[in-house]
């Protein structure tokens, strides 16, 4: 008995398999021949189809490697604007002290804290943003299927009304998908645009917040208007929302890669310097003999 029920689970699942497979065949591979417009218009579909599938491709890429671009400039501008900051941290509060060495230890000690504290955030945003992004563009998935034009089969034998219900399922094949993914990339690009800008703004605020004219002290331009780096970070960002990318006119990358890839090329420090202690005492361009004087 129990080999009786084991055969008719088998032939369930092989109907089943079978059924599956008639339903995803497609219906106009075999039709009469004589319905020539039916299958022209099945033939340009079909090149609609993956032509429309390669463009969304494309687009997702396309839009990785902006988003990519952008914030890899962005991090090169905050680092060297860190670095600046951390050199003028130690410059000042060495000159300040210069006679004092147990106030020059805790006042420094503490301003070390009070601009790490400020300079998480823009590197956070940064790591926040790229990895955002690129899950929200994975997670867009193309579930068009050409099958789908199956159902087209039902209007012959009028090969008009089967030709036009072909061509009108590859138009939208080519339109919703893409215009869904092209909204989701311009939305999202103007606002990471916006949060990073913010981001970078907020670390002149927060050290303000905590010593107020700071930046008057150390006659320091960084993470101000007046600061070079910001400046081409701004301008970044006005390229960056100018790309139309429902017109396909997208500039960003031709005119910023370039540059990104130099700047990659120039500012990748010794890993051996990736401890913040490192990078504050040597961004003030102390020397191994200024180093052991200050700490010992």
């Amino acid at each position: 008995m129990s080999g009786l029920v084991k055969m008719s689970e088998i032939l369930v699942v092989l109907v089943c398999v079978i059924g599956l497979r008639m339903c995803t065949t497609n219906l106009f591979e075999t039709i009469d021949q004589k319905y020539h417009l039916v299958n022209e218009a099945y033939s340009v579909a079909k090149n609609l189809f993956n032509q429309g599938r390669s463009n969304y491709h494309g687009l997702k890429n396309k839009s990785l490697h902006t988003i990519n671009t952008f914030l890899d400039l962005v991090q090169i501008m905050n680092e060297e604007m860190a670095r600046e900051l951390r050199s003028a941290v130690v410059k000042f509060y060495k000159i300040k002290y210069f006679y004092d060495f147990t106030n020059y230890v805790i006042s420094l000690e503490e301003m070390i804290d009070i601009t790490e504290h400020c300079l998480v955030e823009p590197a956070e945003k940064l790591t926040q943003i790229r990895e955002q992004f690129l899950r929200v563009i994975k997670n867009f998935e193309d579930v068009r299927h050409f099958d789908t034009v199956n159902k087209c089969h039902k209007e012959l034998p009028d090969e008009v009304a089967a030709t036009h219900c072909i061509l009108h399922q590859a138009v939208l094949f080519n339109e919703t998908m893409q215009e869904s993914l092209v909204t989701i990339v311009e939305i999202k690009t103007r606002q990471h645009a916006q949060d990073m800008n913010s981001s970078l703004y907020n670390v002149q605020k927060c050290l303000r917040d905590f010593v107020p004219k700071f930046f008057d002290q150390l006659l320091l331009d960084a993470y101000t208007d007046n600061c070079g780096y910001l400046r081409v970070v701004n301008a970044s960002i006005a390229d960056l929302v100018k790309d139309k990318w429902r017109d396909n006119v997208t500039l960003f990358t031709e005119k910023w890669s370039p540059l990104v890839t130099l700047l990659k090329e120039r500012s990748q420090p010794p890993q051996s310097l990736q401890d913040p202690l490192f990078l504050t005492l040597f961004a003030a361009n102390l020397s191994s003999l200024d180093i052991f004087k200050t700490l010992y």
